[in-house]
């Protein structure tokens, strides 16, 4: 079984980083956007070490490669976060349809269906604008 690496620990990503251009990180199990950020700076190394692109040049290239990662990893962040959002309104969802047919009256039926409707359209505040509504 492989060893989960720490990406966070700095000293262990500075580590990583060193054996990409130096060309010998093997990177293919990395997540998407790890993998994106060692391939490239692979790719770096190499053009320093056979084509003969300066220090000055790679360094700066590297502080782009990076900059990149960190908003990559960013958005992945915010992705996740999202679909896990999701997913618990989708729970939660199930959990309301439950308690519908466990319902007592059909006022609370229909308070119970339009919680579920509003986790599942993911959209906070739609029992109060109906409830509103169905007062006028």
């Amino acid at each position: 079984m492989k060893q989960r690496i720490n990406f966070s620990d700095r000293e262990v990503f500075v580590q990583l980083e060193d054996k990409a251009i130096d060309g010998v990180l093997d990177y293919d199990s990395f997540p998407p956007e790890e993998y994106k950020y060692f391939s490239r700076l692979a790719k770096l190394g190499y053009m320093n070490r056979h084509k003969g692109w300066s220090a000055e040049i790679c360094q700066e290239k590297q502080e782009k490669l990076l900059n990149d990662y960190s908003e990559d990893k960013a958005n992945a962040n915010e992705a996740y976060a999202l679909c896990r959002q999701l997913n618990d309104n989708r729970i939660r969802a199930e959990q309301t349809v439950t308690a519908i047919y466990k319902a007592n009256s059909k006022k609370e039926v229909l308070e119970k269906a339009l919680q579920a409707i509003e986790l599942l359209i993911h959209e906070p505040g739609f029992v109060y604008r109906i409830n509103k509504k169905m007062e006028d």
